[in-house]
């Protein structure tokens, strides 16, 4: 019988380190609806506030769906680590879904993308706002309660870019 092993699907993590940006978005299991309350939400945004500031990160922009997070990290200089926040993000936030009783867990990994010099990461921004509305959950992304930013102002980034 043939082992199948797990292939790396990362980059090397010495490309999240530094003033770099990402976008990563990280699924509930088994697509179960879990952000749909402040009572959960909140102490998400909590964790990823603390995570990033840890890893010398802000956070332009993320975006808790009901079964998925969106969100952006930004590097603010050459000892920050991205991959490291989100890392700590989820093992952190999956033992309070553990210690509360959430009847749901992350999912194993995540999806990840370095955003390139080349590329405005404001375009990224408004994307991920605009995924409510796509949706159709919300008619306009400032109205939807679950999308914000931390260490920078939401507004900025996402007016800053029309």
């Amino acid at each position: 019988m043939k082992t199948v092993r797990e292939r790396p699907h990362r980059l090397d993590p010495a490309k999240y380190r530094g003033e770099v940006t990402a976008a990563f978005t990280v699924c509930v299991r088994a697509h179960s609806q879990a952000f749909l309350s402040h009572t959960v939400v909140r102490p998400m945004v909590e964790c990823l506030s603390a995570m990033s500031a840890a890893h010398r990160c802000y956070v332009p922009i993320y975006c808790f769906m009901p079964d998925h997070l969106h969100v952006m990290l930004a590097g603010i200089d050459e000892r920050a680590d991205l991959l490291e926040a989100m890392y700590q993000f989820k093992h952190r936030s999956a033992m309070w879904m553990v210690r509360t009783k959430q009847p749901f867990r992350w999912q194993k990994d995540f999806y990840d993308h370095i955003i390139r010099a080349s590329e405005d990461w404001r375009a990224h921004a408004t994307y991920i706002s605009l995924n409510p509305v796509r949706a159709g959950i919300a008619e306009d992304p400032f109205d939807y309660p679950f999308t914000g930013s931390i260490g920078t102002d939401l507004q900025e980034v996402i007016l800053g870019w029309w």
